[in-house]
């Protein structure tokens, strides 16, 4: 039987290794997001008509954006700006 220290240090990797998957797909999906146009001011922006119904926002896409940024440099020794990141992911959630 695995002791407690073993599993809390499989636990860490568990939660470590899905972070850094999670991190990995948020700075694919705003690569996306940028390079298709769809971020404001870009050749096909989204609009709120286009995500009508889903109960997700432009400004939440954009919030999201900012975030996937700023993870990246926090991730990369970069310098994030300071931001309500919690409030904005509750928010894209719908919490």
């Amino acid at each position: 039987m695995a002791s407690r220290k073993v599993d809390y240090a499989l636990a860490v990797r568990e939660a470590v290794t899905a972070l850094a998957e999670a991190a990995e797909r948020i700075a694919e999906l705003d690569t996306i997001f940028t390079d298709s146009g769809y971020d404001p001011g870009g050749a096909n922006p989204i609009l709120g008509e286009d995500i009508d119904g889903h109960d997700i926002t432009v400004a939440d896409l954009t919030n999201a954006s900012t975030f996937a940024t700023n993870l990246s440099l926090f991730l990369n020794k970069g310098d994030p700006m300071i931001f309500d990141y919690a409030s904005a992911i509750n928010a894209f959630r719908g919490m």
